[in-house]
């Protein structure tokens, strides 16, 4: 790696910080960006100052993080002129990815899978990374973060923490994004199918508050999922999520068949179109 080029889109600035970072290199990180040069350096894989216009420390690196432009070379051996960021480079990235969602908050949702190539959907399911050994890496989280860290298991889906902790799931998937994005979280691949279906009235007995799904559907669910399904959530095409314990029904097809009183306490129509997931921890 005496030297590394490229085009930032093409390769974002999370990715040759981590790079940089893991491989624990030393020397000049430089941005040519259309409003002027950047320049980062690195000593043994800590950002330690960074120069980009009459802006310097955090504060330059902050302001190039926020503007992704232009090409960049990497040049190894080349010593830092001085020492402006105490910070280290995993705090660095993550603070530096937090002012961009703060930036973004009352905008519109962020597309699933717009982060980067990152796909973090929903019905995504976050876990703590398995500890690298010999590998030290401290985080400091905010309190948004640490209360997705607090349900964080490896089997709630973000709709599911995003109900525990009484949040927006899309406001959360941009928090799991940014952590997933930094490292301090990985995703779990294996991932049941949400389904699309259509309330309509039960014609048959359900306990209060419970809905019928297809025993075909919640079959395939817990063959994907390993687990037993023993609620769904069901997300209205203006965003609101709402839980319901679930029973399994013989032959409904795509149809979510719910009683009266269950209808009229989700405020529900008949013939409703639900995004239903399955949820399989109750807690």
């Amino acid at each position: 790696m005496a030297s590394v080029t490229g085009t930032l889109g093409l390769f974002s600035l999370v990715d040759l910080f981590q790079l940089l970072s893991a491989a624990r290199r030393t020397g000049r990180l430089t941005v040519e960006h259309p409003v002027g040069r950047a320049r980062i350096y690195f000593d043994r894989g800590k950002a330690v100052h960074a120069e980009f216009g009459e802006l310097t420390g955090t504060d330059a690196v902050y302001t190039l993080f926020a503007d992704e432009r232009g090409a960049f070379e990497f040049r190894l051996g080349l010593p830092s002129p001085a020492n402006t960021i105490e910070v280290g480079t995993e705090n660095l990235v993550l603070e530096a990815m937090r002012r961009l969602d703060e930036v973004d908050r009352g905008r519109a949702p962020r597309q699933e899978g717009a982060y980067g190539g990152l796909t973090v959907s929903r019905d995504a399911v976050p876990a703590v990374p398995d500890a690298v050994p010999g590998e030290q890496r401290e985080f400091a989280l905010n309190a948004e973060e640490l209360a997705l860290m607090s349900q964080v298991d490896g089997q709630r889906t973000i709709t599911r923490i995003a109900i525990n902790l009484g949040r927006d799931p899309d406001e959360l998937r941009v928090v799991c994004e940014r952590l997933v994005r930094t490292g301090v979280l990985k995703l779990q691949h294996r991932r049941a199918r949400t389904a699309r279906l259509v309330t309509r009235l039960a014609n048959r007995r359900l306990p209060p508050g419970t809905v019928g799904v297809d025993a075909g559907i919640l079959s395939a669910w817990e063959k994907a999922l390993g687990a037993s399904v023993v609620e769904v959530a069901c997300r209205r095409s203006g965003g609101g999520v709402t839980l319901f314990p679930v029973k399994a029904l013989e032959g409904i097809g795509p149809y979510l068949e719910l009683t009266r009183d269950a209808l009229v306490r989700a405020d529900l129509r008949v013939n409703e179109t639900l995004l239903v997931r399955p949820v399989t921890d109750p807690t």
